[in-house]
């Protein structure tokens, strides 16, 4: 059973990847990794290398957890669909994100309906609300959801300015080009990429954010998790 390393860790860096990257390999430095299944209906073309490995790391100790994100479209359910049949039976360190955007205009106004829908269709398939987080910046969070559980986490973008969203747990600060105060802008083996960071909590702090709550996060000896 891997156990928590007594490391002096207060943030949590982690990469956002898909097709348009290498697959993940051994190189990869950090303890979260989030993964794109699908847009829409759409199938990334490196899921199936990036999952497995994901689900090797979690096994082994390598990860912490792993985030799994789709993008939400409009036909919610043919794309909840793909991720379920993407995963097949959920890892338990597995959280999924719904990546929330309006994509320069392509998806407008109160959008609250069928994205909560697909919300509780993810947290039913995975029997725990908690697992499941959404991404968008602050003007897609305000248009295209208004209406949402106030509870959700969420990982807000701005590049490179934090945009402290309601709910927020982390902050994706560039896009692999934006310079954001010496931050990585990048991980091996993908080079520049979606770069992402959960300040204040270490890698088990932000899974149990993140509703990860296995006993492969207890402390040998100690009651309780890490939140």
């Amino acid at each position: 059973m891997p156990h928590r390393e007594a490391v002096d860790v207060t943030d949590t860096t982690y990469a956002d990847v898909s097709e348009w990257q290498t697959p993940v390999d051994d190189s990869y430095p950090y303890r979260v990794l989030s993964i794109r299944s699908n847009d829409g209906t759409y199938r990334d073309r490196k899921w199936a290398q990036n999952y497995r490995w994901c689900v090797n790391a979690c096994d082994s100790g390598r990860l912490v957890f792993f985030i799994v994100y789709f993008v939400w479209r409009q036909n919610w359910q043919a794309a909840v669909d793909t991720l379920k049949s993407q995963v097949g039976t959920p890892h338990p360190r597995m959280v999924v994100m719904m990546d929330i955007e309006s994509w320069q205009g392509q998806i407008t106004g109160d959008q609250s309906d069928g994205i909560n829908s697909a919300y509780w269709a993810v947290a039913d398939w995975l029997g725990d609300p908690g697992r499941v987080i959404a991404y968008a910046n602050t003007g897609d969070l305000r248009s295209l959801w208004p209406r949402r559980p106030q509870y959700v986490r969420l990982v807000g973008a701005g590049y490179p300015v934090n945009p402290n969203l309601p709910g927020q747990v982390a902050h994706q600060y560039t896009n692999g080009e934006i310079q954001a105060g010496g931050k990585p802008l990048g991980a091996p083996p993908f080079g520049p990429c979606d770069m992402n960071i959960a300040y204040g909590l270490d890698p088990w702090q932000f899974a149990a954010a993140c509703g990860v709550n296995d006993r492969a996060l207890l402390i040998p000896g100690i009651e309780g998790l890490f939140v």
